[in-house]
């Protein structure tokens, strides 16, 4: 009886350095398969196209291919709640958007919470823009302010979806110029623009990259940084304007699930950022209108921090919509 004890421990023994050999195999190993990252918005959004771009040069330094999987709904919502539930091992990632991941969970009930990314990198700032179809009435923000101070609630703003951040810049230009509008949340940007360049509201608020390549279909009306932006030299910022308070963009990076190994953590940063070095990936960000904003893992999360403590304190100024 001890001879069978003593067999069923060393087999026991055996099993488990084969387990760990096996899990420590497969870290060393990584990936050993395809990448698929989640977007939180709908095909064509700035997003999508700048995540897009990364998966056409992810294969060269991951050596695997990255698969983009869009998830639209809720301002992101959709996505990232089920990106809360993947498995811990590297092979679901997630496209997050800032301040989107901090501001949602603090207003609405979300399965996911800012700690369940492991930020890999940072890549890009996207301001945000006020804009009007071409062929609108409205064609400077002060005319958009006029008609909705002459009948408030009359001017339809759409967003990418609820407390985004061009919602909360909808709000701060509400507190600011003392006006009431309709903020209008759809599934993302490309569904927003859809429906301004439908005529189906009056503005949007909308990302610097998306209404670049709009051209002339769309009259941009001011843009939501501290200074006038290359991209656009000639759109004058809020602050310019005489609303100093509304500042705000979309910033976008590439996260892990909260649990995924160090290990892998490690790799994915060091992949990702040798494609934000890549002069051909560079190139076509810069022709879809991307601002870069490259940060690091240490630099995104300390990032993310400072900004979850902004954001709680944004939020605490305007009044928020049931």
């Amino acid at each position: 009886m001890k001879k069978y004890v003593m067999g069923f421990i060393v087999l026991a023994f055996l099993f488990g350095l084969v387990g760990c050999s096996k899990q420590t195999s497969s870290s060393e190993d990584f990936p050993e398969k395809s990448i698929q990252m989640i977007v939180a918005f709908s095909p064509g959004a700035a997003t999508d196209t700048q995540a897009r771009i990364i998966a056409k040069h992810a294969e060269k330094y991951l050596g695997q291919e990255l698969v983009i999987v869009n998830k639209p709904g809720g301002g992101g919502q959709v996505g990232w709640n089920e990106f809360s539930t993947v498995k811990k091992d590297g092979y679901t990632l997630a496209a997050y958007n800032l301040p989107h991941i901090i501001t949602q969970p603090l207003v609405s009930d979300t399965t996911f919470q800012l700690d369940t990314f492991e930020p890999l990198i940072n890549w890009g700032g996207d301001p945000t823009v006020f804009a009007v179809k071409g062929d609108s009435d409205i064609q400077t923000l002060e005319d958009l302010i006029a008609k909705a101070k002459e009948s408030p609630n009359s001017v339809t703003i759409g967003n990418p979806g609820k407390y985004v951040g061009q919602h909360l810049a909808t709000l701060l230009l509400e507190q600011a110029a003392g006006i009431q509008v309709e903020a209008v949340p759809y599934q993302g940007s490309s569904d927003a623009i859809a429906a301004l360049l439908g005529g189906h509201i009056d503005a949007v608020a909308g990302n610097l990259s998306d209404i670049y390549r709009l051209g002339d279909d769309v009259t941009a009306l001011a843009i939501g940084t501290e200074e006038r932006h290359s991209f656009m030299p000639d759109l004058p910022t809020f602050k310019e304007l005489g609303y100093p308070s509304v500042i705000m963009s979309t910033d976008r990076g590439i996260a892990a699930v909260k649990g995924t190994p160090p290990e892998i953590i490690a790799k994915l940063e060091e992949a990702f950022l040798k494609i934000m070095e890549d002069e051909e990936f560079l190139a076509d960000m810069e022709k879809a209108g991307a601002d870069m904003l490259i940060m690091n893992r240490d630099e995104a999360i300390e990032d993310m921090k400072k900004r979850q403590e902004n954001y709680k304190a944004l939020l605490e100024t305007i009044d928020i919509p049931e």
